[in-house]
């Protein structure tokens, strides 16, 4: 058992953080102001490696680990709440494709997104379908040599600056999750329209309502086989929520980091408000969830790196870390007392942006109801990864 990094890993922290401080963190504020994408930003990251970096290398990618990626989102995120959260979700609809693909769609879809010149999105959340993905209502209909999607999605990120993502739909309406396919989308299909939603924080990263009006894609957009989507979402969740975990500890670790140096600096009652020990403990507890929640996170991604999918450390990584965001976020700005409210500083920032985590990637109550069936033996708490080819 290790509980460290090795030489490797901590050569591509100390690069990516080198990287996250020049190039991310003082454009945090324009960005959030802005709500602009940061393109210019990802294709840097990308120049240098940085984005979707467990694609392996004949698909474009570094073909690093699940850990290496974890360190990648915590350190975009240290630097900028809003920022990091974009750039390194822009791969989103790419483990499906990855796992469940044919190796044509592998080839056509996955390379561009490494070197910063695609994004996709994942389309699941519908209006009356959150947590609930069986209730799905968007369905798709085979009409020769096509497939013709109608419905709608909401919350989708990335949906109207991405390329193309995967889109689940009903191909038996009334089969509940056993009727749900997932296939390719392009955003220029006729058809495909966006409606962005206005959002209290990830402002640079944009959330859209989706509206498919019969938008057709070929049959060979297929991902995996018929009536099988949900159990690869399920699968895939694996990845993308150890993903967004790693995001999570990033904004808390960023929102400490800025914590501490203005303890350091800030005087009240003439000394350093960091003499006090009303401030020390809090600075003290805020550390311990912190590395609390780095340690499921690098478990999960250990386990994805070992060829399993961890539903039970992924949940409880995703649990942990979007919960960890959120209070220590909140203590960062009590610290900062009156500060802290303000736009100026960088933690009102962080919280808007880190109070989507007990939210996004399945909420902090999906969690525990996951966490609970494994406990009750309704569901694996690991098992080695599927793949479709």
């Amino acid at each position: 058992m290790k509980f460290e990094l090795d030489e490797e890993q901590r050569a591509i922290k100390e690069a990516v953080h080198e990287f996250a401080e020049k190039e991310i963190k003082p454009r945090g504020r324009d960005f959030d102001k802005s709500g602009e994408f940061p393109f210019e930003i990802l294709k840097k990251a990308a120049r240098l490696g940085y984005i979707a970096v467990w694609i392996p290398e004949e698909y474009g990618g570094a073909g690093l680990g699940a850990v290496e990626n974890a360190i990648i989102a915590e350190e975009f995120a240290r630097a900028d709440s809003g920022i990091g959260y974009a750039i390194q979700l822009t791969a989103m609809g790419c483990p499906m494709v990855y796992y469940f693909g044919t190796e044509e769609q592998k080839e056509k879809y996955l390379p561009a997104i490494p070197r910063g010149e695609s994004i996709s999105f994942l389309g699941v959340t519908e209006p009356d379908a959150g947590s609930d993905v069986a209730s799905m209502k968007t369905v798709a209909q085979k009409d020769g040599d096509e497939y013709v999607l109608s419905g709608s999605k909401m919350f989708i990120t990335n949906a109207k600056v991405a390329d193309w993502g995967v889109v689940f739909a009903k191909t038996k309406p009334d089969a509940r999750h056993k009727g749900i396919s997932a296939f390719i989308v392009e955003t220029s299909a006729e058809g495909f329209e966006t409606t962005p939603i206005e959002k209290m924080g990830r402002h640079c990263q944009d959330s859209c309502d989706v509206v498919l009006k019969d938008v057709r894609v070929p049959l060979e957009n297929l991902v995996g086989e018929e009536n099988r989507g949900f159990y690869y979402l399920m699968e895939t969740f694996n990845e993308t929520r150890t993903n967004t975990a790693a995001v999570h500890v990033g904004i808390a670790q960023g929102a400490f980091d800025r914590a501490l140096e203005y303890a350091k600096q800030r005087e009240a009652f003439g000394r350093k408000i960091c003499e006090f020990q009303a401030i020390q403990h809090k600075l003290a507890d805020m550390l311990v969830k912190i590395e609390t929640a780095r340690l499921m996170v690098y478990k999960a991604a250990s386990l994805l790196d070992a060829g399993f999918a961890p539903t039970k450390w992924a949940s409880m990584a995703k649990l942990v870390a979007g919960e960890v965001a959120v209070e220590v976020c909140l203590e960062a700005m009590q610290i900062l007392g009156g500060h802290g409210y303000a736009v100026e500083y960088d933690v009102e920032r962080f919280f808007r942006d880190g109070r989507a985590g007990t939210m996004v990637e399945g909420t902090s109550e999906i969690q525990r109801n996951i966490l609970a069936n494994i406990l009750l033996g309704k569901l694996p708490a690991a098992k080695k990864k599927q793949t479709q080819s």
